[in-house]
């Protein structure tokens, strides 16, 4: 299954965008953030929710990242990611998602000489989260982590409740990827625990979320992998605008050897 991601904070603020994803079949992963949260109400997301549901679209959730530091060393701030993350889950069992998204958040700039207790904190945090997502999976996504280490000790450390969202764009600029080529590193390290991908296109100088093909990101090596693992996979695209959105269906008609399930529309 794929999506198409639609922070919800857009909807409020141009509303044709929920007519676009209705017109042509997209399912949403919706963004939640503070805005959003804080400003519309209960009755507002139900409205939402009946909107995609009686369209036969699935969605999904990107839980909050923009503050939000689940393996804080502060306590009372690391209190407050948590009830956020919490208010988040609360809100969007509304949509009933196929999954959550959220950030792993290690930043080895912050977090560099104190890995083992940011390690354990941001496991006590996710725990706290997980205890009430029930049986909707979790993927914690790459962001700026320069090795897929910390997802692999945090994901172990979890002991299965969630899984891996690799985000391609943010290894090749963030990550430095276009510089290492270690996308064969990743994906081995990673392997059987990916479970969904962020998909979204560079040229390694910013997190552009470009339409595929449009960067140089070796999609090749992506799709080699894809083919050979056994783990079902789904998948998010993230374009920014409608260019980069047709770009993607411009690429994915071209390979249809991928089976990719994206609306033609």
């Amino acid at each position: 299954m794929t999506f198409v991601n639609l922070p919800l904070r857009h909807v409020t603020e141009r509303p044709e965008h929920v007519e676009l994803f209705l017109a042509r079949g997209l399912n949403p992963e919706l963004g939640l953030d503070a805005q959003v949260l804080d400003c519309c109400s209960p009755a507002w997301h139900r409205e939402q929710a009946r909107v995609f549901h009686e369209a036969g679209l699935t969605c999904a959730v990107h839980l909050p990242f923009f503050d939000i530091h689940p393996g804080s060393l502060d306590r009372l701030a690391r209190h407050v990611c948590v009830e956020r993350l919490l208010q988040a889950v609360d809100v969007a069992q509304t949509y009933a998602p196929a999954h959550y998204v959220a950030h792993l958040d290690y930043r080895h700039g912050t977090y560099g000489r104190h890995q083992d207790a940011w390690r354990s904190r941001v496991v006590e945090t996710w725990n706290r989260i997980l205890d009430h997502t029930g049986d909707v999976p979790l993927f914690l996504e790459n962001v700026y982590e320069d090795t897929p280490r910390h997802h692999v000790e945090v994901l172990r450390a979890l002991g299965g409740r969630a899984r891996m969202c690799l985000d391609v764009g943010h290894w090749h600029s963030f990550a430095r990827g276009y510089e290492r080529g270690d996308l064969g590193l990743w994906l081995d390290t990673l392997g059987g625990l990916i479970s969904h991908l962020h998909l979204h296109d560079n040229d390694g100088s910013a997190d552009q979320h470009l339409g595929l093909g449009q960067g140089n990101i070796p999609w090749e090596l992506l799709w080699a992998w894809l083919k050979s693992s056994d783990t079902p996979i789904t998948a998010t695209f993230e374009p920014h605008t409608e260019t980069d959105f047709r770009t993607i269906q411009s690429y994915l008609r071209n390979h249809p050897e991928l089976n990719l399930d994206f609306p033609d529309k």
